[in-house]
């Protein structure tokens, strides 16, 4: 089943008609201007359609050949061929139907015509399905990992190129953890342990030591909910030590975020504690790393991280540092939001407020059935019994 390409058409239509402004430019009109930019550039005659537009609106056809790309980026005036909608899809970069696509040297010829524009098309992607996977159930994106998975690990396998290689095994380092992470969610432990175990592969071939580094980290809460904290707290100590010093700040100050909460887990509260002072001042203000598109991680994330350590060693502190993190949640965020509200359920029902605990137990209830969170589930229900009250 394609999926339509809105971007194309809504570019398309944001286009004034040439022969009537007051209209939004037609199907064939994009095709002959299209016709007409590659006779000027490459003296090349070619003779695309209305229905060949259609078709790429459709997402029939979502990688079409690195000229017409070029050409429909000076027509429609985008940079990137991901602001066009285009995506290699998972029978390779020009998705042609015959049977040599699937032998060796068809994928030799696909993967050696990667390029550093092909390789910020598959980043683009990736960072796509992230974001989306904040305010949708986890089936639906674990299907779109699953298809951009297969992509990046055919062109990464086949690549000969070690520059290109070392970029492909960077944004599937980086998509491998992201998997993980969601599967995690989802409850199929075993498949979270594979796709880390990959993204660690791949991180190993990576220019990028924060590709290591983040996926050995966030390993460890494979670890946790396997009832092996100890195990999951050296994983994540070590992680910090991949990188060193070599590492940008953000991305330093996340390592020790989950080492802090693991060691709260495990009930080192000083460990923990150290571990959440050192993270505070290495973020510094300094909130992003463009190198490391994973961490998402600001002074709202990092209270809510140290809230829910705080909750686990029963400080009522930690009420405090989860309302602030709450006050700074994007809503559409559903998976955070339902942990956020399971941890602060936590820190209330340490500090003996049940009846505000069951409140932030049912938001938390109602964003986990929304994003499909088994792992957030399993909280609320064994909180719900510890209280007392009827699971929802």
């Amino acid at each position: 089943m394609t999926t339509p390409n809105e971007r194309l058409r809504r570019l398309r239509i944001e286009k004034a008609s040439l022969a009537d402004p007051a209209r939004p430019m037609s199907r064939a009109e994009l095709a002959e201007l299209v016709n007409l930019h590659l006779w000027r550039t490459t003296g090349r005659r070619a003779a695309l359609e209305a229905d060949a537009i259609a078709r790429y609106e459709r997402g029939v056809v979502n990688w079409p050949s690195k000229t017409y790309r070029a050409a429909f980026r000076a027509v429609l005036d985008v940079a990137t061929d991901a602001e066009l909608g285009f995506y290699p899809s998972p029978r390779g970069p020009k998705a042609r139907p015959d049977a040599s696509d699937d032998d060796m040297m068809g994928w030799l010829r696909r993967a050696s015509s990667v390029d550093q524009e092909t390789v910020t098309t598959l980043a683009v992607r990736t960072e796509e399905i992230r974001l989306g996977d904040r305010g949708q159930s986890s089936v639906a994106t674990s299907k779109a990992l699953k298809e951009h998975l297969d992509v990046l690990w055919s062109l990464r396998a086949y690549s000969l190129e070690p520059t290109m290689r070392e970029a492909l095994a960077s944004v599937y380092s980086d998509t491998a953890s992201l998997a993980g992470w969601v599967y995690l969610d989802s409850g199929n432990i075993k498949e979270a342990w594979r796709l880390h175990e990959a993204a660690k592969d791949a991180g190993r071939e990576s220019s990028a030591k924060a590709d290591l580094a983040h996926a050995t980290a966030q390993q460890a809460y494979v670890l946790v909910d396997t009832d092996q904290p100890h195990y999951a707290l050296r994983i994540a100590e070590h992680a910090i030590t991949v990188g060193a010093t070599a590492l940008s700040g953000p991305v330093r100050s996340w390592l020790h975020g989950v080492a802090g909460e693991v060691a709260a887990i495990v009930g080192e509260t000083t460990a923990s504690m150290e571990h959440f002072d050192r993270a505070v001042a290495l973020l510094s203000g300094d909130t992003g790393d463009p190198d490391a598109p994973y961490i998402m991680l600001d002074e709202y994330s990092l209270a809510r991280w140290r809230g829910a350590a705080l909750a686990r060693l029963g400080d009522e502190e930690a009420i405090a540092d989860l309302h602030f993190a709450l006050s700074g949640m994007d809503p559409n965020h559903l998976r955070a939001g339902a942990q956020l509200n399971v941890d602060l359920a936590h820190s209330l029902v340490a500090a003996g407020h049940k009846s505000e605990a069951v409140r932030a137990l049912d938001t938390a209830h109602g964003l986990a059935q929304r994003a499909g969170s088994v792992r957030q589930g399993r909280r609320i229900k064994n909180l719900q019994s510890r209280l007392g009250v009827k699971a929802g």
